[in-house]
């Protein structure tokens, strides 16, 4: 279960690319590379950041001057794109240094168009008993806890594996089931979650002012990247409207 909400990212502020000329600016925003590689295609990369974050080229930049460091959104940006890189060993399928190669997650599995990445899952999971209408099962206390608290609210309203439901919209078999008890260990998504769960732990310890996950405030959560798929987005996998065809 990826329960990762990295991501990251969660990227804070990134670069964004120009509006106007185009070859000038990613010249000029070439000169001043302190994390991307020299081989980096500048405007793709822009492209992609102005993309996720929904905002233009100054919101990370000063106008009609890209190399220049006067924006401290530039700074935060370069320690996002840090973030992103201490995420990858997480996932053996992540291949290159980011932005080059294939990664599991980047910039767009947090933001999804906004600043500011979102923590909470707007809308309940419901499994087909509880959509019947079928009692909830009986809260009982967590155990074999590894990753998390032993004073943790681990099932029940507003439990943190309900949270965990409605972030990836699947029910407790997806990680527990085979009929065995919630405490078993067989089902390996099990482990799974709890290696994001300490990644979740890792990205807000970049971000002052959060808790413990899954305790007090948090920069990220589960749903931050998850936002209702198992599988986070990312730039190699999301799916665009037809191309617009012209007579």
């Amino acid at each position: 279960m990826r329960l990762s909400v990295v991501c990251l990212l969660v990227c804070g502020a990134i670069f964004a690319q120009p509006t106007g000329d185009r070859r000038t600016s990613a010249e000029s925003a070439a000169k001043n590379l302190k994390v991307l590689a020299a081989n980096t295609d500048i405007q793709f990369v822009m492209q992609n950041f102005t993309q996720v974050l929904g905002v233009q080229c100054t919101y990370c930049h000063v106008e009609g001057d890209f190399a220049s460091d006067a924006n401290p959104k530039k700074e935060t940006a370069r320690k996002m794109i840090a973030l992103l890189r201490q995420i990858d060993p997480y996932f053996p399928s992540s291949v290159g240094v980011y932005p080059a190669g294939y990664h599991e997650v980047d910039c767009s599995t947090c933001h999804r168009g906004s600043i500011k990445p979102e923590t909470k899952a707007p809308t309940e999971f419901f499994n087909r008993n509880e959509s019947l209408g079928s009692p909830p099962p009986t809260v009982t206390p967590g155990v074999n806890l590894r990753v998390l608290p032993v004073d943790t609210r681990v099932h029940g309203e507003g439990s943190v594996m309900h949270d965990f439901r409605d972030a990836l919209k699947v029910d407790c078999g997806y990680c527990h089931g085979a009929g065995k008890p919630f405490e078993a260990d067989e089902n390996p998504r099990k482990e799974i979650a709890r290696k994001m769960i300490l990644l979740v732990r890792q990205i807000n310890s970049n971000f002052p002012g959060t808790a413990i996950f899954p305790l007090g405030h948090q920069a990220v959560t589960c749903y931050t990247c998850h936002r209702g798929d198992p599988h986070p987005a990312a730039v190699s996998n999301q799916g665009y409207g037809p191309p617009v065809r012209t007579r």
